[in-house]
């Protein structure tokens, strides 16, 4: 039970994070800018909308996002310094993070993207008795 909720955190924290990275923010709708979900909340409730609302609207940007994610076995003791994320292909890697699966004992030594491969790139340290599993997850645009 414990495995799925953390899965369910886990999905719900990268739903967060593509929601910053697409730019939406909570309540508003689908390619409104906040300046723009700012006047249409001020004119429901019979106010004038913000200055910068009234300046202009702002142009719309799209893109699509997707998240790439890989795993690897790290040893007790044992320390990976460069594990590469699944490569975002023929799509921009933009983003990515390291993530030690809620373990508190394994440690993120390095974290950096390494753009020629077009993913991201992390390191950990395992100072368990144990073997863990580790993941990287890479942001990719188009």
């Amino acid at each position: 039970m414990q495995q799925i909720v953390e899965k369910a955190l886990t999905a719900s924290a990268i739903v967060a994070v593509i929601g910053l990275l697409s730019g939406t923010a909570l309540g508003q709708v689908q390619g409104q800018s906040q300046a723009g979900a700012a006047a249409a909340a001020a004119t429901e409730v019979g106010q004038q909308p913000p200055a910068e609302a009234a300046v202009g609207a702002e142009p719309l940007v799209t893109f699509t996002t997707s998240l790439t994610v890989r795993s690897y076995t790290i040893a007790a003791g044992a320390a990976q310094g460069n594990l590469e994320g699944a490569s975002c292909g023929t799509r921009k890697m933009i983003s990515g993070a390291c993530h030690p699966f809620y373990n508190d004992r394994v440690t993120i030594i390095n974290q950096f993207p390494n753009i020629s491969a077009n993913t991201w790139r992390c390191g950990f340290k395992n100072n368990t008795a144990g073997t863990v599993t580790v993941f990287i997850y890479t942001v990719c645009a188009q």
